[in-house]
């Protein structure tokens, strides 16, 4: 009796089996990868003018400073008029290829009024903060990640300026410079 339930139940546990470890099994890293991560399209040898950018461009333009944590965005470089290097911000759905996201936004701890400190000193201080916010977001230490760490910091003019913007922004990026698809947040990669 129980060899013929063994015949019986051993083709239909080994098929349960089979389409679980189909439908349910775990991803491998470089299938995740190859998800998460796309090559840029390829871009011209000359820089774009600002003109020639608005017809490539994909998001809605934004100041830098308006990014809110979890947003994707862009940065275009481009020749301004004065055939200057310039850049363009844009915001975007994370579902879509961008280049980064913000995951931490850090309010530097100079009270408000302090002269400029330097930018190396903003950015060492920044790189501090968005270090010990990476691992919280991104759900690996970012020694073990196939991300890195970028940061938009305040420069004198913004720091000195009317609105005495002293926040320092966190943002994750492929350190390849390939584009992102989804959200880092508890990627694990």
């Amino acid at each position: 009796m129980l060899d013929s339930m063994k015949r019986f139940f051993l083709p239909i546990v080994l098929a349960l089996a089979l389409a679980a470890a189909g439908c349910g099994g775990e991803e491998t890293e470089d299938s995740l990868l190859d998800e998460v991560f796309v090559q840029p399209t390829a871009e011209p040898d000359l820089l774009p003018t600002e003109e020639d950018l608005r017809d490539r461009f994909e998001g809605t333009v934004t100041d830098p400073y308006d990014l809110l944590v979890g947003t994707c965005f862009n940065q275009y470089t481009y020749r301004d008029r004065n055939d200057l290097l310039a850049q363009l911000t844009t915001a975007i759905g994370c579902t879509r290829p961008h280049n980064a996201q913000v995951y931490a936004i850090v309010a530097h701890e100079a009270p408000p009024g302090i002269p400029y400190p330097g930018e190396e000193a903003v950015n060492s201080w920044g790189q501090e903060q968005c270090y010990d916010q990476f691992e919280p977001f991104v759900g690996l230490v970012y020694e073990k990640s196939q991300l890195d760490i970028g940061m938009i910091t305040p420069s004198r003019t913004d720091w000195e300026g009317e609105e005495s913007r002293q926040r320092i922004s966190c943002f994750v990026h492929s350190y390849k410079g390939l584009l992102i698809i989804g959200t880092m947040e508890d990627i694990r990669l």
